[in-house]
């Protein structure tokens, strides 16, 4: 175990006292026990990642996004090696009863799953490119300032103008194909 006055600790313990519940909440809605894979698992991985981050670039800031991005990286990597982890081998007696859980995601939600992505995608294409940039890094966990340095727009302030149009049309679009309503 590391020594608790250790720099390297005590960051990674305040990252974790400041994320730790966000991590968790994000764990759970990617659904990890579904594919076999241990949520625990890939939280222990992903306070792996961050310990090596801090020790890389002691005086960095890990801002929510950044966590945010390793814990995705993380996730899927897990479920990476678990569609490659080789298959349990099946019981010798034929007499031994053999659970096989409940079944991932039957071919019509994965049917409905790829279809509704579909449509996300072609309204988001509609969506003019000044937008879509800055929504599809919204979408993807990036703060306003990383959308605004990725995307050259002038200030976070404008990113966020530029996101919340964005949402609003591809909102407004999503429910026009007859994908629902939306929370704000």
């Amino acid at each position: 175990m590391a020594n608790p006055v250790d720099p390297t600790h005590a960051r990674l313990e305040e990252l974790f006292r400041t994320y730790g519940a966000r991590v968790k909440a994000l764990l759970t809605t990617y659904r990890l026990d579904r594919h076999g894979v241990d949520p625990a698992d890939v939280e222990q991985e992903v306070r792996i990642r961050l310990w090596r981050a801090i020790e890389r670039d002691r005086s960095g800031a890990f801002h929510a996004s950044y966590v945010q991005r390793v814990v995705a990286s993380t996730v899927i990597d897990a479920l990476r090696r678990a569609e490659v982890r080789a298959a349990e081998p099946l019981p010798e007696e034929e007499d031994e009863a053999f659970d096989f859980g409940e079944p991932a995601v039957g071919p019509d939600r994965s049917a409905g799953d790829a279809e509704s992505m579909q449509g996300l995608e072609r309204c988001l294409n509609e969506i003019p490119q000044r937008r879509r940039l800055p929504i599809t890094l919204h979408l993807q966990g990036f703060s306003l300032q990383e959308i605004a340095d990725l995307a050259g727009i002038a200030s976070a302030e404008a990113a966020r103008k530029l996101v919340s149009r964005g949402l609003e049309e591809l909102k407004a679009r999503l429910r026009e194909l007859g994908y629902g309503d939306f929370e704000d």
